[in-house]
């Protein structure tokens, strides 16, 4: 009833204007979705008739070595997103304090996210191999190479600082000062009349003011260790040196181009949807907590 009324109130128009949207987002959106799902239960090259295997994919995955590395390896990317917070904001508390040329800085730590994540990968990977510019630079002061992209241990935890951590700062100083200046001035003015200190009023008002802000970036962290490390990690060290940099998304890659196990790599995909689903939903709670 309540449709009908709603319908007989503003007429068609409404939902014919919607209509190409809506079909789009079938097309593009949810029809991929559900056939990777059900391809996830089939066995299929990519090419050709698929068989149907039910759990079959499931069942490999769950005694897949391959599979339980990636998770672990994206569980340690994971782990930098507590600092790239931590960074990012002090940063950007620092820069709004005035100093001198601040916005030079800004411009700067910005321009990684205009280079693009294949761009940056592609540096980093001339940058840091052993004859790079800062392995010739360690090797003139300490007469040693430190072998950033072939130590598995070290390789992981580059990419992780790397991708989480510094190329995320530009856009998160742009965000967090965007934040910070929605904060009322007459708050930091009595701050300072109390004798309180830089970290006193970091901690005390900054933080606690742009809280809802800190949540959405976590969240954004999660969703882009996720779902948008493919690209960076390929053109850095194409999930090597073995499979010390092999992540959940880079292994969806792997078993569908390079193994042509589409079927199985349909199953990895629903794990990582249900992932990004399950952090999505964390946002969606997060700003009706706010609104309340």
């Amino acid at each position: 009833m309540r449709h009908r009324r709603g319908l007989e109130r503003d007429g068609a128009a409404p939902y014919i204007f919607l209509a190409p949207l809506l079909a789009l987002l079938a097309a593009f959106m949810i029809y991929p979705v559900v056939m990777n799902v059900v391809t996830s239960f089939t066995e299929w090259k990519g090419y050709g008739p698929w068989k149907w295997i039910g759990l079959a994919n499931y069942k490999t995955m769950a005694e897949d070595g391959e599979f339980w590395t990636s998770i672990i390896n994206t569980a340690l990317m994971v782990l930098y997103i507590p600092l790239s917070t931590i960074v990012t904001l002090l940063i950007a508390a620092f820069l709004r304090e005035g100093i001198k040329g601040w916005k030079v800085y800004r411009a700067v730590l910005y321009i990684p996210n205009l280079l693009g994540y294949v761009l940056m990968g592609i540096i980093f990977s001339i940058y840091l191999r052993d004859d790079g510019a800062l392995n010739m630079a360690i090797k003139g002061i300490t007469g040693s190479t430190v072998r950033f992209l072939i130590t598995p241990g070290l390789a992981i935890n580059v990419v992780g600082f790397l991708f989480v951590v510094f190329l995320h700062l530009g856009f998160g100083l742009i965000y967090f000062l965007a934040a910070m200046n929605g904060i009322d001035k007459e708050i930091y003015e009595a701050a300072l009349i109390d004798g309180a200190s830089f970290w006193k009023t970091f901690f005390r008002v900054t933080v606690p003011s742009i809280r809802f802000a800190v949540e959405f970036w976590v969240v954004f962290n999660f969703i882009e260790v996720f779902a948008r490390m493919f690209s960076f990690i390929y053109t850095l060290t194409q999930g090597g040196p073995g499979y010390s940099t092999f992540t959940l998304e880079y292994g969806i890659f792997v078993q569908a181009f390079s193994k042509f196990k589409v079927g199985y790599s349909s199953a990895w995909s629903v794990v990582l949807f249900l992932f990004c689903a399950m952090i999505s939903v964390a946002q969606i709670r997060l700003m009706q907590r706010r609104d309340e």
